[in-house]
């Protein structure tokens, strides 16, 4: 139901709707307003594409585009492959079945791409925006693009790197993890003053990644003919090749496994307890710290103004190393009190689980675990 300019504000605000809410969408920038409206009419598009091709190419269509997206490597189509979010948008607008090796209805062979078809059959029935948008997408071609400025959750600031075109993309979720000096690979589709990314790659590409796309670049130059759209449609065969080249090189790259010194898994963690008496816990653990006199762990020890024990830092260690026989002792965890708290860092599952056994056996009731607080490893 819509709401009055002068009805109760629905964020339960108790004041009126104009003197509320409204402000907030009233002052929503033209561009951000028109992106929402184009996502509304766009929303159940890729549904409708897909349901379409079942008929009109039948079901050999989609595993056809994706055997020659993927250079017929025999690579079986998987709904979840990181691929889906570039290969879904050339399917619909980009790829056409080729007629001597196919197994689409002949009827299919018109060299339409799909979302042409979709056009032909459907194009009077559907909203304006909605068709035009079609029309945009099955116009652009796939490009790269060096992303120039960033502003997160809002887009990008991208230059084409075959054209020298600069173009000002409203994109919402994407924009998040890009930065400036990225490459990225996609479709941009553009309506009026508003530009939206059709396709977007599951990665970006570092700047040293660039040197094949600059020689592509130097060859579709080099036919000395106007940059236009259809003109670098020629050219997608080689672009989705450095595509795949760059990607699957990234996507392969995984980051080695971690581990510490006695080769368990690397996870960062603190563990944090509540205890009854800072000075009883020390006593009960300080014989942890092996190579380190109770004398010299309270030198750098915090008294009260009666001269009780109220902070303290030690180290669990243990005699040897697994990994590094020449270490005469190993630093297990770095153990803080503070008061009625106690934090422990250790940086593995299995030290995090022997402390909390030391716990149970060397302060049954006097110590109380209250979480675990897991640190990333990611810079």
């Amino acid at each position: 139901m819509k709401v009055g300019r002068n009805d109760p504000c629905p964020c339960g605000s108790g004041k009126k709707y104009k003197k509320c809410c409204l402000i907030a969408v009233e002052a929503q920038p033209v561009e951000d307003f028109h992106w929402h409206k184009l996502r509304r009419a766009i929303e159940a598009l890729p549904t409708q594409l897909l349901k379409f091709s079942s008929k009109h190419f039948g079901e050999a269509g989609l595993h056809e585009a994706w055997d020659e997206f993927t250079d017929w490597e025999g690579i079986e189509f998987d709904p979840e492959t990181p691929h889906i979010t570039i290969f879904m948008p050339w399917f619909f607008y980009d790829w056409t079945p080729d007629p001597l090796v196919t197994n689409v209805r002949r009827e299919a062979l018109d060299e339409c791409t799909l979302a042409q078809a979709y056009l032909e059959k459907k194009g009077k029935q559907l909203e304006p925006l909605l068709r035009r948008y079609i029309e945009q997408c099955c116009k652009a071609p796939f490009s790269f693009y060096d992303i120039l400025s960033v502003c997160p959750g809002e887009g990008f600031l991208l230059r084409d790197i075959i054209t020298g075109e600069e173009v000002d993309v409203t994109e919402h979720s994407g924009s998040t993890q890009a930065k400036a000096g990225d490459i990225m690979f996609g479709k941009v589709a553009q309506l009026d003053d508003l530009a939206v990314m059709e396709a977007s790659p599951p990665v970006f590409f570092p700047p040293r990644e660039k040197q094949a796309i600059l020689d592509l670049r130097k060859k579709i130059h080099g036919c000395k003919l106007p940059l236009t759209p259809v003109l670098i449609k020629d050219y997608d065969n080689e672009m989705l090749g450095i595509y795949h080249d760059i990607t699957e090189r990234l996507l392969s790259s995984a980051m080695p496994e971690l581990v510490n010194t006695d080769g368990d898994s690397l996870v960062p963690q603190e563990l944090i307890y509540e205890i009854e008496s800072p000075h009883a816990t020390f006593d009960a653990l300080k014989h942890l710290s092996i190579c380190v006199s109770e004398d010299e762990l309270l030198a750098e020890a915090k008294f009260n103004t009666k001269g009780e024990l109220r902070a303290v830092d030690f180290s669990w260690q243990k005699k040897g190393n697994v990994l590094h026989k020449s270490w005469e002792n190993t630093v297990l965890a770095y153990i803080r009190i503070n008061g009625h708290k106690m934090k422990v860092e250790v940086n593995s599952d299995n030290r995090a689980k022997k402390f909390r056994a030391l716990m149970d056996e060397l302060l049954p009731g006097k110590v109380r675990y209250k979480t675990t607080v897991i640190e990333s490893l990611q810079i």
